[in-house]
């Protein structure tokens, strides 16, 4: 290569900042109509891909010079419930409800930066048949980033080249000798 050395810009996005935090939840859901509900087992996921949040005011500067932000998000969370009966395994009924979850955190979120979230979680529900009300506890684990886009600048010592596929064959053969 002669000591000569390329450098290209890439444009990637970059994680400004992110934190985690474990959240335990309860909600309650009211269910009418649901016959024999003493014999009524709960089923519950959560579309842990499909977690969002947004802001919902304005940020607050907390630190000029590291563009620290305090950060109001409401963190949405789909939930799918479904009531089996436990005598006959018949869906009695199925629910698709959002769990909001107010959250505020210190971010570094310098101008043009996003914010979003992510999780998992798992969770846990009883039918309380006098109510007619599913009572749930949801585990979650948030992480909260900010992120951007990113020009940088990257030394080139070469280029990627893909070496050359083999197939092996003499491996394939000796195992079908058996």
């Amino acid at each position: 290569m002669g000591g000569r050395h390329d450098v290209v810009c890439i444009e990637a996005k970059k994680v400004f900042d992110f934190c985690v935090q474990e959240h335990r939840v309860e909600r309650s859901f009211r269910v009418g109509g649901v016959s024999d509900g003493r014999d009524v087992e709960v089923d519950c996921h959560i579309d842990t891909h499909e977690i969002t949040c947004r802001e919902v005011s304005d940020r607050k500067c907390m630190d000029h010079r590291q563009h620290k932000e305090r950060v109001c998000l409401a963190i949405e969370v789909p939930v799918s419930l479904r009531l089996v009966s436990r005598s006959t395994g018949k869906v009695l009924r199925r629910l698709h409800k959002k769990v909001l979850i107010p959250k505020q955190v210190v971010l570094n979120v310098p101008p043009g930066a996003e914010v979003e979230c992510s999780g998992t979680g798992d969770c846990c529900c009883v039918f309380d048949h006098d109510n007619d009300e599913i009572h749930c506890v949801f585990d979650l684990c948030i992480t909260i980033k900010s992120k951007g886009t990113v020009e940088v600048l990257v030394p080139v010592l070469g280029e990627c080249r893909p070496r050359e596929c083999h197939a092996g064959f003499e491996a394939c053969r000796k195992a079908d000798v058996r």
